[in-house]
């Protein structure tokens, strides 16, 4: 029997995908046997029937449960829960990896994750908690297709709001630097450059980028965290700078609103050092960790 307490992570990966493979079965008569209905009130299929089903929910239970490593302590069954799910789903809300349709399609795979593990008693998750959820990051996240400038109205008086805690240097980096916020808080991925860049390790999708030239105050309290070993928790880092934003009464947008600030503000700065336009924009991009100059489109 599947012993859920004493589960790695990748054994979880591996059961949830065991359970939920579906190629060569039809999916109009595995929805008919389900006794499991969707939003819609029709039944659906708790399995992925085609091999692009079959990557995508690997790809999403990878995430999820890699992301309850990383970020929870404790068993790793028994934060498989509604707390973990939503800070999950805002972190790729707000580093900019699911948004439109990807986003539903994402947050439908959780669904398709907890009917999964739920046959083996796995977790304290319920699709309940996920149609919950999504109800409550309507209020605060864009999930269609329209694009939504994120860009707050004034980044440096929240990043000074932030001055006086450990996390100040987590912000700063965002605006100033463009970082993704799972590569602000953890100094492990950085790599301080005598000219006062930043190389970042490990970011998505394994790629490795070098920031912009920084402040050299800035260089200094970063050279000071990574002798630290400083690494935030993200609920904590992200909770900590709404409460930036909300005291000077700005609308939250997410922690990714900061790497637009920087973008905005990075292409312009290069415009008036005489670089062209999309010289201008695919410089930014490089400092971004983006490997494609039309991704900057997304941030203006």
């Amino acid at each position: 029997m599947f012993n859920a307490m004493r589960a790695s992570a990748n054994s979880i990966i591996n059961r949830v995908m065991s359970n939920a493979n579906g190629i060569g079965e039809s999916k109009r008569e595995a929805r008919a046997k389900s006794q499991i209905k969707g939003e819609n009130g029709h039944k659906v299929s708790d399995k992925a029937h085609s091999i692009k089903e079959v990557q995508n929910l690997r790809s999403t239970t990878t995430q999820y449960i890699n992301y309850i490593k990383e970020n929870c302590t404790g068993k790793l069954s028994l934060n498989i829960n509604a707390q973990s799910a939503k800070s999950f789903i805002i972190s790729k809300l707000e580093d900019g990896s699911w948004k439109g349709s990807s986003a539903n399609t994402n947050i439908s795979n959780l669904n398709k994750i907890v009917d999964n593990l739920n046959k083996d008693n796995i977790g304290l998750l319920t699709r309940s908690d996920i149609k919950k959820i999504k109800t409550e990051i309507k209020q605060d996240y864009n999930l269609s297709k329209v694009h939504i400038n994120r860009a707050y109205m004034n980044p440096n008086i929240i990043v000074e709001a932030m001055k006086y805690t450990i996390m100040a240097i987590s912000a700063t980096l965002q605006h100033e630097a463009g970082l993704r916020s799972d590569d602000a808080i953890n100094s492990n991925k950085w790599t301080i450059n005598k000219d006062n860049t930043i190389t970042i390790s490990g970011s998505k999708g394994g790629i490795h980028y070098t920031t912009k030239p920084l402040k050299t105050e800035t260089i200094q309290r970063a050279i000071e965290a990574k002798k630290m070993s400083y690494k935030a928790n993200y609920s904590e880092y992200r909770e900590a700078l709404k409460n930036a934003v909300e005291q000077t009464n700005q609308r939250w947008s997410g922690t990714h609103g900061l790497r637009y600030n920087f973008t905005q503000e990075r292409i312009e700065e290069l415009k008036n050092h005489d670089y062209a336009d999309d010289e201008a924009k695919g410089q930014t991009s490089l400092e971004m960790g983006h490997s494609r100059l039309d991704i900057v489109y997304n941030y203006l």
